[in-house]
């Protein structure tokens, strides 16, 4: 088959989330499977490969017709289509994706009004591939692309790209990319983006306005839902979330305002979980300093602890250097490191947490259990922690864990640092409110690892509650907070009571199969039904 992958990132290319490993997992696992793959994405100023010009498109948006290049290359076996544009992807806007409140462009004006343009233009490249080739599969990602599959149902000139299998695969819903359908006040909408549509009859567009606005708004991830033939999401568990109202009270949260949609796909048979995997080869233990299997993962651990204690402060400092780091954190950090004794921190259960700093990822951290929040709790522990990640609750967090002598806070992100807290602790903290799917299991489980992570979306999919990991809940949102304090426990008691069952669990984790090859035989399975 000819497969064509829509998204806003990749990774390798630009990433800023799971939905670039996303991407760049399932169509490796397409093109190993013997298919032809080609993406198209933005081009960001930090996309690094060689490329060649393609073409100049005349992409209708805003009433005019503006030039656009695009430019192709061979991203590790990907043909890759890169759509570029000095006003939607460079300068102010040349980052994958923009904070709107601080450019004081009103919600979603910024990102709403980019991949508006992006997926037009996405259509016009289609429509000018597919009179060279067949295209037997398009398929889009998130509602960054969810306006493409609109234009393509709506617009009379795009009646070629219906014919292809239009699959759409929703990864988050806490983003839908709301706007306007009409301008409202100064802030520009679709019909601005798109004039040509200014004649359809409002129940026409119904459908695909969303249904929690009081004015009139285009919802991307809505529209998309309703224009695919076919809608996955990225694990089974998830996709029947989705078809639950949100209950905030009891801290679940499932289709957000969507949840009628997902309902009547789910009855049309339109709607299916598929559970993401990893790039196993990236996420390796066998290709660390410090190498270890399955089969040694005791003296594995012990290697990597001791390897990290004492490279740490020089990668602080390193991570600060280059900016993954902020001045901040890495000052503290150390402070608490010079407390720290060297026996203490190898002797110790080490515990972490890798993850983004937002209210989704981590807010069960400052809920109380009692009259103290979890994060106080965990000072008064006999493990440490190491915390890294960023986010809007970094700042919040770090005030939290001031006073800590435990807890070692890394506002920043770095790749071979995440891959180095896997191999060198016992567990992965995971209170995620919900997961879509969830990769940080995955990869932590891959280093044996073992999450304790909420029942929730693909951790339930992906965790065996006790043999590879734990996996905690509770009917009232305080019930779960306390569930994650009391997991945390059980996960530090068996290390020092029972450290072979603890041991054992944590080779179940790295016996686990996360490759693509399942989800892919699923996708494909799909689209050879259409």
């Amino acid at each position: 088959m000819n497969i064509f992958e829509i998204s806003s990132e990749c990774a390798g290319l630009a990433q800023r989330g799971g939905l670039g490993g996303v991407v760049w997992g399932i169509s490796d696992a397409f093109c190993k499977a013997g298919h032809r793959v080609t993406l198209v994405m933005p081009y960001y100023e930090e996309i690094r490969d060689r490329v060649s010009n393609y073409s100049t498109l005349r992409v209708p948006y805003g009433g005019e017709r503006v030039t656009t290049p695009v430019f192709v290359t061979d991203h590790l076996g990907i043909r890759t289509f890169f759509i570029h544009s000095d006003r939607f992807f460079r300068g102010d806007y040349a980052d994958v994706y923009i904070d709107s409140a601080r450019l004081n462009r009103g919600f979603f004006e910024d990102d709403a009004k980019r991949f508006a343009f992006f997926s037009a233009a996405a259509t016009q490249l289609l429509l000018h591939l597919a009179t060279r080739e067949k295209i037997d599969t398009i398929h889009c990602h998130d509602w960054h692309t969810g306006l493409m599959l609109l234009l393509i149902q709506l617009h009379p000139e795009l009646a070629e790209l219906a014919k292809p299998f239009r699959l759409f695969s929703v990864h988050n819903l806490e983003y839908q990319g709301t706007r306007p359908y009409a301008a409202w006040g100064e802030l520009k909408g679709f019909l601005d983006w798109f004039p040509e549509f200014q004649g359809l009859p409002r129940e026409q567009v119904l459908p695909y306005l969303d249904p929690n606005t009081d004015i009139d708004c285009i919802n991307p991830m809505r529209a998309a839902i309703r224009s695919a033939d076919h809608v996955t999401t990225v694990s089974p568990h998830y996709a029947e979330e989705i078809c639950q109202s949100d209950n905030p009270a009891e801290g679940f949260f499932g289709g957000r305002g969507l949840e009628r949609d997902f309902q009547a796909l789910r009855a049309a048979g339109r709607l299916t979980g598929i559970t993401n995997g990893i790039d196993l080869d990236f996420y390796n233990p066998a290709d660390l300093p410090s190498s270890y299997s399955q089969h040694d993962r005791a003296s594995g651990k012990e290697r990597n602890r001791a390897a990290l204690w004492q490279e740490l402060p020089q990668l602080l400092k390193n991570l600060r250097q280059k900016g993954a780091l902020t001045e901040e954190s890495c000052s503290k950090s150390l402070a608490v490191l010079r407390k720290i004794p060297a026996m203490d921190f190898l002797a110790k259960p080490l515990l972490v947490a890798v993850t983004r700093m937002t209210e989704q990822k981590i807010q069960q951290f400052f809920e109380n259990v009692g009259d103290k929040s979890v994060v106080t709790h965990l000072k008064s522990t006999a493990a440490h922690y190491i915390f890294l990640g960023k986010g809007n609750l970094a700042p919040q967090l770090g005030q939290a864990l001031s006073s800590a002598r435990n807890i070692i806070f890394l506002n920043g992100f770095d790749d071979d640092l995440e891959k180095r807290l896997y191999a060198s602790a016992d567990a992965m903290l995971m209170p995620s409110n919900f997961e879509p799917c969830g990769t940080s299991q995955m990869k932590a489980m891959r280093y044996g690892c073992i999450p304790v992570a909420a029942r929730v979306g693909g951790l339930f999919n992906t965790i065996q509650d006790g043999h590879n990991g734990f996996l905690y809940g509770g009917t009232t949102r305080s019930e779960k907070v306390a569930a994650f304090l009391q997991t945390i426990q059980h996960v530090i008691d068996l290390y020092y009571n029972q450290p072979e069952r603890l041991l054992q669990m944590q080779v179940n984790a790295m016996a686990t199969d996360f490759s693509w090859d399942g989800a892919a035989a699923t996708y494909l399975q799909l689209m050879r039904r259409s």
